[in-house]
């Protein structure tokens, strides 16, 4: 089993329903791909920064994720995921992903990442299945892998998975 399968499966078991809020899965996310670009610890500045929101509501959240054990967070270090953060944020990534690709692809609608985040977040997981078998050819530019050096596709990776 590679690491993107057991990230996969950790996934499954530690899903989006696991978090406090979609707001604190929006921040999970965020990280994880802010992390992607760089050393792996994200700034809570450059969190704030990118999730335009003050300093201080991001310094309150990233505590209340540390305290669930999603994020490591050290004060002037920044934050970085846990595995199992990783891994939920890596189940978010596809729900948003193939939410993206289904809105593009068989609604011809462009649908804005936040939108797409929130129903891939609110739909069960059965319903985001349902959604993926009527992507014919997902957007591959908008649904990239968000774990270190992979570069494939979530809603193909899913589906052979």
């Amino acid at each position: 089993m590679t690491s993107a399968d057991a990230a996969m499966d950790a996934a499954e078991t530690a899903g989006p329903c696991t978090l406090r809020s979609p707001t604190a899965g929006w921040y999970l996310l965020t990280v994880s791909r802010l992390a992607a670009r760089g050393t792996g610890r994200v700034g809570t500045g450059d969190l704030a920064e990118r999730l335009d929101t003050s300093p201080a509501s991001v310094t309150e959240m990233v505590g209340r994720l540390a305290e669930d054990a999603v994020l490591e967070y050290e004060k002037y270090a920044g934050v970085e995921l846990t595995p199992r953060g990783a891994a939920i944020a890596e189940s978010l990534a596809w729900r948003q992903c193939v939410v993206t690709s289904f809105f593009d692809r068989v609604l011809a609608y462009d649908i804005d990442d936040y939108t797409a985040y929130r129903i891939g977040y609110t739909i069960p997981e059965a319903g985001v299945h349902r959604l993926q078998e009527r992507i014919d050819d997902p957007r591959v530019d908008a649904c990239r892998r968000i774990g270190e050096g992979s570069d494939g596709c979530l809603v193909e990776a899913h589906a052979e998975g």
